[in-house]
């Protein structure tokens, strides 16, 4: 049986003369929260849409290996005439759970998301966003995805909802689900990712185990050397130039390795690479 949840294979989607996302190619593992980080028009919700077939794609494809799949967008919308009960009765009878067994699912739900169930006597168009954004997820849970999408995961929501929504997150993964959270604050995913993707202008750069990257590898910051980087090139191959240094995403074990010349040259001693200067790294912006 395959390990993984989803896999896409060279995903294109042009827009006009816009092209969203191009030959994106990777691969979501079961039980695993994976971060899917990107500047603001990257291309992360396009294929998030793409993956979930709401949008057909130019070319490539897509597997899925799952069919309980859960999809919580940036900004919920509902139907304005109905209220939170009638929402999720509707949800249950889709997905064959009977009406004892929805009671108590809301009633547990609820606690885990800290929603209100009082609120679901109301419309949920009438609800703040925070509680919209917490219904959406409790619309999601009662059918018990074995892969959650998440388009921004903690918009809208209080400190302590953004704790639960953490926690919640973890709690699937401990119970064999997978996470797929696309999100700009890149500091909390960090604090629940197994992984990362980061995608620029439309190409997926890079796809890592967050632990290992952080265990196994560091920040390093020299001056640039008179001659050229050849002798300290192949000791990594993501180093980057700025105007008067390179920066290297090298392995610990190999930073013995750099020359001397290049070693007496050091700006700053090796760093722990953090989720957020990864992702900066990588797309070119500056973090030192």
């Amino acid at each position: 049986m395959s390990d993984f949840v989803v896999r896409a294979w060279s995903l294109s989607k042009k827009f006009g003369r816009v092209e969203a996302v191009r030959n994106a190619a990777f691969a979501l593992s079961k039980n695993k929260v994976t971060a899917f980080l990107g500047e603001n028009g990257a291309g992360k919700t396009t294929t998030l849409k793409l993956i979930l077939g709401f949008l057909r794609p130019d070319s490539g494809s897509v597997e899925m290996n799952t069919f309980r799949v859960g999809y919580v967008p940036e900004r919920p919308v509902f139907f304005s005439w109905l209220k939170g009960k009638e929402i999720l009765a509707a949800t249950a009878r889709m997905n064959g759970i009977g009406r004892l067994d929805l009671s108590e699912k809301i009633r547990q739900l609820s606690g885990k998301i800290s929603f209100d169930p009082g609120l679901l006597d109301r419309r949920v168009q009438a609800y703040s966003l925070g509680n919209q954004k917490k219904f959406a997820y409790l619309q999601n849970l009662l059918i018990s995805p074995e892969l959650l999408v998440v388009d921004e995961p903690f918009t809208s929501l209080d400190p302590p909802s953004i704790k639960s929504a953490r926690e919640l997150f973890s709690g699937l993964k401990r119970e064999g689900g997978t996470v797929f959270l696309s999100s700009h604050l890149v500091s909390e995913v960090e604090k629940i990712c197994d992984e990362f993707i980061i995608i620029n202008r439309g190409n997926i750069i890079v796809q890592e185990d967050l632990i290992r990257i952080q265990n196994e590898y560091a920040f390093f910051r020299l001056a640039k050397p008179l001659r050229g980087m050849d002798e300290f090139r192949a000791l990594s191959p993501w180093i980057r130039e700025e105007d008067d240094a390179f920066v290297m995403l090298i392995e610990k074990r190999r930073l013995g390795f750099l020359p001397d010349s290049l070693r007496a040259s050091e700006l700053g001693a090796p760093e722990k690479p953090h989720l957020e200067k990864i992702f900066l790294f990588f797309i070119q912006k500056p973090f030192f």
